[in-house]
């Protein structure tokens, strides 16, 4: 076996786990309106569960109804209501071998007010959270036990439905969290103050269930070890050093395992980590706790490869590994590893899509978490099994960008027979400048992919070959679907727009022409030009950085422009918000400040243009001419992200009829 470790059995508690992959809980927002486990869940559970993975933590899991509200569509044991859908999704997956907790959940400050009657948000102490931003509550002595005895129902109810113990979540600065650090909890009653008041709260839960339970049910607890706030200049907080302190207290109270994490959301890049962080980035923390605990450590470290998974295993890293966005992106993730596949598993590129539709949609009730290479996910009721209907149609796909590739991809799994058209020399895309911004390389994963299931197929891309309406027509295609995708706006009404110093992002990316040590302006700082000023810093050139809007980066998703502006800190940058480009010189460029109503010259070497793209589609009208069946998918309908790309090529092919 390849990864024998990763495939031994294990022990958490009286359990045995068939091998050490925990898929590890995340919000998806499948459950049903009155918080059960339905079809959609289940499915997608199940999936999970024939995917290999030897146990499942089930998402945040509710236990308070009335101010322990973290999503509309969450999982819930806070009624008994609750206990028959979680008896029958727990009988489920036992019979696919799989040891399953759950995740005992309450959000304390880290919700909003609108989820729990409109009312101030519960917590330790009165200081609201500084994302979420809402009134805050302390709650009394007579409340925190209320708490209490509301983790011990919830738990007690998991038991009822067969589960085969709780995971109490104590991580990211959700309530328990908030009672354990001491930048959440400044009481004066018997929960707060020393290390050992601020532990009663996590302590009088365990032991409650242990009381209604039975000590030989177990509960492990997921705990942020470090809260990782000083660069956010807070002095005082839940350092890695008082963390340890935690998880040995967890151990002396008779818990069965500690899965380790760090970060709460006032540190959420740590909690959630974009692309640019490299697997094991949470390593040092987890060795920390190792060395200190004797029972099972199970910690997520941004692991995306089964290579790593084994390698953390065989250091003595950790007991178990868990994997959360990387059995989203892949259901498949442990079967394929155990198969010797790993060249097959459709890797999760870390691009936080999932935790950004998180916020934007499920915690709204808007539907479920989207995954950006999984379009499938936490959709496989409404996806099922595909439709071997293609009976080898030929479809022409023009353009093997992320829209083109998945809809090919997924017409050959219908028995369709793709034909694909690239007029560059080499797949990708978009995609093929997305990865020159330093530690993108993941997102090249998504081409890899794709590429190795239409191998798998038999299915080649035309490269160098442009698609012209004859070319296409030749094929006598079934349905044509355009993804020619998207190109840099050059703004013609911008004087000294076309002068030889102007650059597009995407050709100073290419280095079309290599730029090095010299003055940059870089007008636009949406994601695209925060990453192209990294870069170019990166290949030491002097950046400075214009924005119309009054705000650097603003309506970038907070993940990317935290990431981005950590990362830019690091190079003398200067930033002009508020200034507007009117027009290109051979010296420089000339900028309207919007806040003082005059010009400013500003001299530079080159001008990078970031002001977006525009579609490229000239062959949808052509097409439609000879097959009624043409389609724009991807940037070439319209200008859009790399989910959008995948999702788009992957409806596009499976609803055609």
């Amino acid at each position: 076996m390849k990864y024998p470790k990763l495939f031994e059995p294990g022990k958490i508690g009286n359990l045995t786990v068939k091998n050490r992959i925990v898929m590890a809980p995340l919000a998806m927002g499948a459950a049903e309106k009155d918080q059960t486990i339905g079809p959609a869940f289940l499915a997608y559970l199940l999936e999970r569960a024939r995917g290999g993975v030897g146990m499942i933590v089930l998402e945040n899991t509710r236990v308070d109804d009335q101010h322990g509200v973290a999503a509309e569509c969450q999982a819930s044991v806070a009624r008994d209501e609750h206990i028959a859908p979680l008896a029958a999704a727990a009988e489920a997956l036992h019979k696919e071998g799989v040891v399953f907790f759950t995740q005992l959940h309450h959000p304390g400050r880290e919700t909003f007010s609108n989820l729990n009657g409109s009312e101030p948000v519960w917590s330790s102490s009165p200081r609201p959270c500084g994302v979420c931003q809402q009134e805050t509550h302390e709650m009394t002595t007579e409340e925190v036990e209320e708490v209490i005895a509301k983790f011990t129902a919830g738990a007690v109810r998991s038991q009822k439905a067969g589960c085969d113990g709780v995971e109490l979540h104590g991580a990211h600065g959700y309530l328990i969290s908030q009672f354990l650090s001491p930048y959440t909890n400044r009481r004066g009653d018997r929960f707060g103050g020393s290390f050992e008041k601020r532990f009663n709260f996590v302590k009088e839960i365990t032991e409650g269930i242990q009381k209604a339970c039975g000590k030989d049910f177990p509960i492990g607890i997921r705990l942020t070890v470090d809260e990782l706030l000083a660069p956010n200049g807070v002095q005082e907080y839940l350092t890695l050093e008082e963390g340890i302190k935690v998880c040995q207290a967890c151990e002396k109270l008779g818990m069965a395992y500690i899965n380790v994490s760090n970060g709460i959301y006032e540190s959420f890049n740590s909690l959630s980590e974009p692309m640019t962080y490299p697997q094991g980035c949470r390593s040092e923390r987890i060795r920390a706790v190792k060395e200190k605990v004797g029972i099972p450590v199970i910690a997520v470290n941004m692991v995306k490869e089964p290579w790593f998974a084994e390698k953390m295993l065989e250091e003595g890293l950790v007991d178990f590994v868990g994997l959360g966005r990387a059995v989203v992106a892949d259901p498949e993730w442990a079967k394929k590893a155990f198969e010797g596949r790993e060249g097959e598993i459709n890797r999760c590129i870390s691009c936080t899509f999932c935790f950004e539709t998180l916020v934007s949609d499920t915690i709204a009730g808007k539907g479920p978490v989207k995954c950006a290479v999984n379009p499938r996910a936490a959709r496989e009721t409404l996806y099922p099994e595909f439709k071997k209907d293609g009976e080898g149609r030929t479809v022409a796909v023009v353009g093997a960008g992320p829209a083109g590739l998945e809809a090919a991809r997924v017409l050959a799994e219908r028995g369709f027979a793709p034909v694909i058209f690239e007029k560059e020399e080499k797949p990708g895309g978009q995609i093929n400048i997305a990865d020159k911004p330093p530690h993108k390389e993941k997102i090249d994963w998504i081409v890899e992919y794709e590429l190795k299931q239409l191998a798998m197929k038999g299915i080649s891309v035309k490269t160098g070959t442009e698609a012209t309406p004859e070319s296409v027509k030749a094929i006598a295609p079934y349905a044509v679907m355009i993804a020619t995708g998207a190109e840099s706006i050059r703004p013609q009404s911008i004087k000294g727009v076309n002068n030889a110093n102007v650059l597009t992002v995407d050709e100073a990316l290419l280095g079309k022409p290599e730029i090095s040590g010299k003055k940059v302006l870089l007008i636009g700082s949406g994601a695209t030009g925060l990453e192209t000023a990294e870069f170019l810093c990166s290949q030491g050139n002097d950046v400075t950085v214009a924005e119309m809007l009054d705000a650097i980066g603003k309506g970038v998703y907070v993940q990317h422009y935290l990431d981005a502006m950590d990362k830019l800190s690091r190079y003398d940058v200067k930033y002009l918000p508020g200034h507007k480009l009117t027009e290109i010189t051979e010296e420089g460029a000339v900028l309207e400040d919007l806040k003082k109503n005059k010009n400013v010259a500003i001299a530079a070497d080159y001008i990078v243009l970031s002001l977006g793209v525009r579609s490229v589609n000239t062959l949808e009208a052509e097409c439609k001419k000879f097959c009624g069946k043409t389609f724009a998918v991807g940037d070439a309908s319209k200008p859009g992200r790399v989910e959008s790309a995948v999702r788009e090529g992957f409806e596009a092919a499976w609803n055609l009829k």
